[in-house]
């Protein structure tokens, strides 16, 4: 349970034993941090729906995502955003990542991400609702276990996540099953949908760090678990709309003279 623990309080801001040390064997528990992550989401938006206006609401469940994780992975992606479009070398470029402050396109990247975010849990309602809002946290934290299994260290072991890359690779890929999986369970249809966006998204998003500066980062594996995280929320919300709008047309059709 240490190890669980100490993925709890490295991810997230819940009490755990320790704060964000980096326990090796804790990377297998990334994924089951994300599930609770998004169960608590879950009854935050039930909360949320049940006190305010659905625009309200929206903001409520983005602002506890951001703050269940003290912000950590939003970090990641102003830094990550700044060095990596700084058109500077690959040296450079890692050590703009370093840099506290953030930048022109640090704060574009956070303001576009927070308001997709906002439109897309805006646009999610129905009874399919609760399973988006799930395995949104928890396929972005798998995203960091695939990454960490594929992906070189882009500072040659002198990074702060650097002990990660010691973990056991095959147990942590393992537990990623856990939440792909989910989804099928309840509807096939968002099962695939939810795992091709997870899919496309990890691979162009692995690729396009591979060749701008080596490999992997802390602050982007913070990037890599906003833009999934994003990502399988607009799914969400472009799958719920397309749901009602082909209900819609058929439905027309089918009363129609």
């Amino acid at each position: 349970m240490s190890a669980f623990f100490s993925a709890l309080s490295f991810l997230s801001i819940l009490p755990g034993p320790s704060r964000r040390t980096f326990d090796t064997r804790m990377v297998s528990h990334f994924p089951v941090v994300g599930l609770l992550i998004g169960g608590l989401l879950v009854a935050v938006d039930m909360i949320a729906s049940w006190l305010f206006p659905p625009f309200l609401r929206a903001v409520v469940d983005v602002a506890f995502l951001a703050i269940i994780t003290g912000a950590l992975h939003l970090d990641g992606l102003a830094d990550s955003a700044d060095g990596l479009f700084s058109h500077r070398p690959c040296e450079e470029a890692l050590a703009i990542m370093k840099d506290p402050r953030i930048g022109v396109m640090g704060a574009v990247a956070l303001v576009l991400c927070l308001a997709l975010k906002v439109a897309a849990v805006h646009g999610l309602s129905g009874p399919s609702t609760w399973l988006w809002l799930v395995i949104a946290p928890a396929f972005a934290r798998s995203t960091q276990v695939i990454a960490l299994a594929t992906m070189p260290d882009a500072r040659g072991g002198a990074g702060m996540g650097a002990p990660l890359y010691a973990s056991s690779k095959t147990l942590a890929c393992l537990v990623c099953i856990l939440p792909l999986a989910l989804p099928f369970f309840f509807d096939l249809r968002i099962g695939v949908c939810a795992v091709l966006v997870f899919a496309a998204v990890t691979s162009l998003a692995l690729v396009y760090f591979h060749r701008r500066i080596g490999g992997m980062t802390g602050d982007t594996f913070g990037a890599l678990s906003e833009l999934v995280e994003t990502a399988l929320l607009v799914a969400g919300a472009a799958f719920h709309h397309a749901s009602v709008s082909s209900a819609g047309f058929f439905f027309g059709k089918a009363v129609s003279p």
